[in-house]
């Protein structure tokens, strides 16, 4: 097994690509214009569920290959990864098949050719996501660092020069340029090439855990564009290109969370396949999601007061949409965390307690903002209802997960304090100065101020912050040479 690296680069590149991504994110949005942009998230959502066309392998892959290579059963890991590959060049067919029928369906000529190209670069999209978990797997983080800042920046550029000259048809031409890199890339890294061996046995395995990871995805996705469909469904194509600056600030906070998550998947699996226990998971679940609590109100804050103006400046004719992304932006303080739960259950085997959630997560999420739209609330509406799914489903799992673990509910209701009151302050802090009519500049400087005052204060309860506090002081005394008075004694 390669040595394992450190996931730092990952981040560091993440956060290149989030910036890469944001910034051409604007100029393909202003290019396109509301109406054609609202065309492109509709279609795109084709590459969303497209996914799950390989009925759930790759997970079943990142989950076993780790636990393996913790066993010590390295012939097996290699044994997943060729039926893996195998399955995922297989699948591809279904592509294919999906092209056929939409010939078939009585759709316009405009219709039948964007539904086309999405299904055609699924397989391109699947093979470089196969790639990106193989390193993954391996903790070769570097790598994957590199897969992301094709996949996350220099599609994003050639996807922008390519909407100059063929509009919303550059888009797709810009997914196949960027997959065509990183699948290149890939190979070229890939020491050892990966035999193309199909172990039945195996596959059924694989696809008996992947089957229910496949409904947890498509529930999962579901879950999270139900909003943009549900919008679709009772406006215009224009109403859901105004809410798509969501999707915009979605990406833009969640790039390096959804990092972190891609970092602890396997380290998860990892740990749990060397001791078998699920209470020595406790730690790596627990203390993160203190973590992300405490230090995301930072992000989401700075991101509330600045949106407005952002979009005022460079995006103009998304105007519209603005209270709608700042309603999602609070919400998502819970969310940001929740895939860590998600994780748990997965590899512990309970993909069941699982899908129960997503699916009354996806039902929380579909009447509330139905009676939203009832209500004439329009896509404001449609973003409160979100961002309560938003809050709700976390606070679901989490409980779930710590029933599994044996943890009493007087255990869930101390952390579930801990976590809740950062959300607390945020909020307060958000209501307060929003109504100060002063520059947002002045604002953000307020929040932060205050936020940071209260983290210092809340980091002598919460350990986790106390040792990150302590870290901090300890590289200050030594730059500045300063001694304390128990260092003196």
């Amino acid at each position: 097994m390669p040595l394992k690296e450190n996931p730092s680069n990952l981040f560091i590149v993440s956060a290149v690509s989030a910036a890469v991504s944001f910034i051409t994110g604007i100029w393909i949005r202003n290019i396109l214009g509301p109406e054609e942009y609202g065309i492109w998230l509709i279609y795109s959502l084709f590459l969303v569920y497209g996914y799950y066309m390989q009925f759930g392998i790759l997970e079943g892959f990142s989950r076993d290959v780790p636990r393996m290579l913790g066993q010590g059963r390295f012939k097996k890991a290699d044994e997943i990864r060729s039926t893996a590959l195998v399955w995922i060049l297989m699948s591809s067919g279904m592509s294919f098949l999906g092209v056929i029928v939409l010939l078939i369906l009585p759709l316009t000529f405009f219709e039948t050719i964007m539904g086309v190209m999405a299904l055609l670069l699924v397989p391109f999209q699947n093979l470089v996501l196969f790639f990106n978990h193989f390193y993954l797997t391996v903790q070769q983080f570097n790598k994957v660092a590199v897969i992301q800042l094709i996949i996350g920046s220099l599609q994003y550029v050639v996807m922008g020069i390519c909407a100059i000259f063929i509009g919303i048809y550059g888009l797709f031409l810009g997914v196949l340029i960027g997959s065509v890199a990183a699948l290149t890339y890939s190979r070229l890294k890939m020491k050892t090439k990966i035999p193309l061996k199909w172990h039945r046995g195996l596959f059924k395995k694989l696809l008996n855990y992947g089957f229910r990871i496949t409904l947890i995805g498509i529930l999962l996705s579901l879950f999270t564009t139900m909003d943009r469909l549900l919008i679709f469904a009772f406006f215009d194509s224009v109403s859901v290109g105004m809410y798509g600056i969501i999707a915009f600030i979605y990406q833009g906070i969640m790039v390096l969370p959804s990092v972190f998550h891609q970092v602890m998947y396997p380290k998860i699996n990892y740990r749990y396949g060397a001791t078998g226990k699920k209470k020595a998971l406790m730690p790596i679940i627990l203390e993160p999601t203190i973590l992300l609590s405490y230090i995301s109100p930072i992000l989401l804050g700075i991101a509330f007061f600045v949106f407005p103006w952002f979009v005022q400046m460079f995006m103009p004719e998304y105007v519209a949409g603005t209270t709608a992304a700042r309603i999602v932006i609070v919400g998502m303080f819970f969310f940001i965390w929740a895939m860590l739960y998600a994780h748990y259950l997965t590899v512990v085997h309970k993909e069941w307690s699982y899908l129960k959630v997503l699916c009354c997560g996806v039902l929380i999420n579909a009447i509330i903002n139905l009676i939203m739209i009832r209500l004439g609330y329009y896509i404001n509406g449609v973003a409160l209802g979100t961002a309560i799914s938003y809050m709700l489903y976390p606070l679901l799992l989490m409980f779930v997960c710590f029933r599994d673990m044996g943890l009493k509910w007087v255990e869930y209701m101390r952390h579930f304090g801990i976590i809740l009151l950062p959300f607390v302050i945020m909020v307060s802090l958000m209501g307060v100065i929003e109504a100060i009519q002063i520059h947002f500049i002045v604002q953000i400087s307020l929040y932060l101020l205050c936020y940071l005052l209260f983290l210092f204060a809340s980091s002598n309860k919460i350990p986790l912050l106390s040792a990150y506090k302590d870290k901090g002081f300890q590289i200050i005394r030594k730059k500045f040479g300063v001694v304390s008075k128990f260092e003196a004694k």
